[in-house]
């Protein structure tokens, strides 16, 4: 195959993996906000809700699957498209967490304005793949290292609330924090997994 060809489909996968990594880390904040915003007495709306949530985790992972084993732009366009669907159904299910309206829908999805505007916002996801090492994970979060799943989980979920910009009146102005702390999170469940 001509080298071209196979570095604008390896641009292109590494684009659409990112923004799934966006999606997925988008989950875990939403996971933590249900877990705050629930009481006992609506205990079975949590359960439901951080089981579809969990259903898209798996979701995307399908599709990050298909992602890798894409070998043209054509089934890149299908992927991506699908990726648009299921993130529209997405937002639908956070309106409902976040008790907002939804989002404006957006024009129908375009694979080359998708990359092109990564490729602008490239600061924007400057902040994936900051964290070098478990420590500075745990520092991150604010505990000692080695500490168990359940401090972590509180500590991710403290930050998760403060940096959110639902919890802060539409602020943005803390996303990169926010990633940061999703980022370490990840990289500390996947360690406990390990």
């Amino acid at each position: 195959m001509d080298e071209d060809f196979l570095k604008k489909l390896g641009d292109r996968k590494g684009r659409l993996k990112r923004r799934l990594v966006e999606l997925n880390e988008t989950i875990e904040i939403d996971l933590a906000f249900a877990v705050d915003r629930y009481d006992d007495a609506r205990g079975h709306s949590f359960f439901t809700l951080e089981e579809r949530l969990q259903d898209y985790q798996i979701l995307f992972q399908k599709i990050l699957d298909q992602v890798d084993e894409a070998t043209t732009l054509a089934d890149l366009d299908r992927t991506a498209g699908r990726v648009s669907y299921v993130e529209d159904r997405l937002d639908e299910l956070e309106s409902q967490l976040y008790n907002r309206p939804r989002r404006k829908r957006r024009r129908p999805f375009n694979l080359a304005d998708f990359f092109s505007q990564f490729s602008q916002n490239g600061s924007e996801t400057a902040s994936h793949g900051e964290i070098s090492s478990l420590t500075q994970a745990y520092q991150i979060l604010g505990v000692e290292e080695g500490t168990g799943m359940t401090e972590v989980t509180a500590a991710f979920r403290r930050y998760a609330k403060e940096y959110h910009p639902d919890a802060r009146g539409g602020d943005r102005s803390t996303e990169a924090e926010l990633r940061k702390v999703v980022e370490a999170y990840q990289m500390i469940k996947q360690h406990f997994a390990d």
